[in-house]
């Protein structure tokens, strides 16, 4: 990976910003503990429960692995990174606090924040946190990714100007038709309103079976989009 970022990165030269990510610790330790995807999370879960010194153990490790693989992403060229906290929302808030956020707050405040001369912002983005978006504007990060259930003129103030937000159209949006694949992203965009410090994006991935076109549409949208006070 720290080498496809080398390469990608020279291959684009500078024109194109490049950003790095990694699975959250809890994230990566969901697939380690369940053996791939869940629908319950049962094991982890119990884990949880039974054996809360072994599990904080490993996500002990996880996050100083996820520092050492960000970092070196940063030192081969990425411009900014992501961490990608997919099954957080899976949580409790009390237990989001202590088996997700807190060691994500550990991996940023770890990361690299200059390389080259150039700053290097950091993203953390939980799927399911936005009542949670306070506690992740606290832990020093410099952006929030918000998924499609919160709304931005609600997340926007739950930060309250401390970090920017990135978000949040439904990546199903891309499958409308074009008038309303447009209507679907000003209608994000007029969500966050007036003002910097919101980075448009969809609210998760984008899928395979997504026509390329339409992602063309959705770009050609943002770019054009006159803000209005």
């Amino acid at each position: 990976m720290v080498d496809a970022v080398a390469r990608v990165r020279r291959e684009l030269g500078g024109r194109v910003p490049l950003i790095g990510f990694a699975g959250s610790p809890w994230t990566v330790a969901t697939y380690m503990v369940e053996g791939g995807g869940s629908k319950t999370f049962g094991v982890i879960k119990r884990m949880m429960y039974e054996a809360p010194r072994d599990l904080h153990r490993l996500l002990e490790i996880l996050a100083q692995s996820t520092i050492l693989y960000l970092n070196a992403q940063i030192a081969a060229g990425a411009q900014a990174v992501m961490v990608f906290d997919t099954w957080g929302g899976v949580l409790t808030p009390a237990q989001y606090q202590e088996f997700s956020l807190r060691y994500m707050a550990q991996v940023i405040a770890a990361l690299t924040r200059e390389a080259d001369g150039r700053r290097v912002p950091n993203i953390v983005f939980t799927k399911g946190g936005g009542p949670w978006l306070d506690k992740i504007a606290a832990i020093g990060c410099d952006a929030a990714g918000v998924d499609w259930t919160t709304d931005l003129k609600t997340a926007r103030q739950l930060v309250g100007g401390k970090i920017a937000l990135q978000g949040n159209l439904d990546p199903s949006a891309l499958f409308a038709p074009p008038a309303v694949l447009r209507t679907e992203a000003l209608r994000v965009l007029d969500s966050y309103g007036p003002g910097s410090g919101h980075v448009f994006n969809l609210g998760h991935g984008i899928t395979p079976e997504v026509d390329p076109e339409r992602v063309a549409l959705l770009v050609e949208t943002v770019q054009s989009y006159k803000v209005t006070a």
